[in-house]
């Protein structure tokens, strides 16, 4: 049993009000039951107290476990004044405010889940729409694999698709995604938009508002047969234009996950965190355990690996410590071209031949992660020709598509003198 649904236990127990139960961090305060019996305080820590998860579930007070029956006590004590008036954060100021940037909103439908999370950060070199834009993937049931989507067709004769997963599974994910923006050009956007079969609009409350429901968003022509469709809704919310999109089998199934919707506290929203994402407080010891068994430049600064300042996942921090190594190696490597230093060309070849026993990216790899682009550059970077069928083209401007520039590693001089016009400080 977690936190939230002890506090609905209790709430079901004792007609206490829900904002009273809210007020209390009931892992905090069984931590400090379970310290004081064994003679000692628990120490303080800006994170969440690191407590059990699994608990047994709530059961009249006789059959109570110790755990669940402290816990209890010290809610009685605490709604009745009184207890210790220590205040306990679970989380710091500085991560509560990274949460309250998105618009704090859960799916709290029976069983599911928040699965991932990405929400952008904001700097010289990311697009300035991207700052305050996120998105959230909950799923129900077992984790949903990544699709490897096939096109085939054209536009004229319609375009199809293979690999997608069964309608069973797509069923179990829905996204949330939202950004700063107008909701009459996204829904004037969304009729412009090709659908495959037609367009059909309808409309549903959510959070007090009016949703746009776009209820045949389908690309593919065989993608939405009966039972199974594809739907988009678009509201706005707080400055912010909100997207939830489903697989589901009807627009009723689709309404109901609408109605899931909810808006929470910071704490409630960090909570429902899943443990692979990272959040922003331990964003630096990642980037360190993610450094670890790759070779590094000489001038290379953990500080170089940006960090949104937003909680992210892991994914995210990984593409990052890889591209801003291999970004590195190339400025390196094409620095040493163009000067004619072979010591320093081969130093840089060799470092990124070393990739496939980076841990990071053989990590990812087992999680069906595996960044390919970084095998071809690799490949190419002896001859210093990126080869696609027929064609040859130079490899810097391939290699900058790890996003160099934007990272502030700019490879290409065009772009180094684009750094300089703005004032950003070189990366070495």
């Amino acid at each position: 049993m977690n936190t939230r649904e002890l506090k609905m236990a209790l709430a079901a127990a004792d007609p206490v009000g829900q904002d009273r139960l809210d007020g209390f961090n009931l892992e905090a305060m069984e931590a400090e039951l379970l310290a004081d019996l064994d003679g000692e305080q628990p120490a303080t820590s800006p994170l969440q107290i690191d407590v059990p998860r699994q608990r047994r579930a709530w059961r009249p007070a006789l059959a109570l476990g110790s755990t669940a029956l402290a816990v209890a006590i010290a809610v009685f004590f605490a709604l009745a004044g009184g207890g210790s008036e220590r205040p306990s954060r679970a989380y710091g100021a500085e991560l509560v405010r990274f949460a309250e940037s998105s618009p704090l909103l859960l799916l709290e439908g029976p069983d599911w889940r928040v699965a991932d999370l990405y929400e952008a950060g904001h700097g010289p070199y990311l697009p300035r729409s991207s700052s305050g834009s996120g998105s959230m993937e909950f799923v129900t049931g077992r984790p949903i694999p990544d699709e490897s989507i096939r096109i085939t067709g054209n536009s004229e004769t319609g375009e199809r698709e293979s690999g997608m997963l069964p309608a069973s599974v797509r069923q179990r994910k829905v996204e949330l995604a939202w950004r700063h923006g107008s909701l009459e050009e996204a829904l004037a956007g969304a009729h412009r938009r090709y659908h495959s079969h037609g367009q059909r609009w309808a409309e549903a409350p959510v959070l007090g508002t009016t949703a746009h429901i776009d209820t045949r968003d389908e690309v593919f022509v065989n993608q939405g047969g009966p039972g199974d469709r594809q739907m988009t809704a678009y509201w706005s919310e707080n400055g912010y234009l909100l997207e939830l999109r489903a697989a589901v089998p009807d627009l009723a199934a689709f309404k109901e996950r609408l109605d899931w919707l909810q808006k929470v506290d910071s704490q409630t929203w960090l909570d429902a965190m899943p443990a692979k994402i990272v959040k922003a407080a331990g964003h630096d010891a990642t980037v360190r355990e993610m450094l670890k068994g790759i070779p590094l430049p000489s001038d290379f600064k953990p500080s170089l690996v940006p960090d949104a300042g937003l909680t992210t996942n892991r994914d995210q921090v990984a593409g990052a410590v890889t591209n801003t190594v291999s970004c590195l190696w190339f400025l390196q490597w094409g620095e040493a071209r163009q000067t004619g230093d072979r010591a320093k060309k081969l130093e840089a070849e060799r470092a990124m031949a070393t990739y496939k026993s980076w841990p990071v990216l053989r990590q990812m790899a087992k999680e069906g992660g595996y960044p390919e682009t970084i095998v071809k550059l690799v490949a190419s970077m002896p001859s210093g020709v990126w080869r696609y069928g027929p064609h040859r083209y130079r490899l810097l401007p391939k290699a900058e598509g790890l996003g160099c520039a934007r990272e502030g590693i700019p490879l290409l001089p065009r772009k180094q003198k684009l750094q300089r016009e703005r004032g950003a400080a070189p990366p070495r």
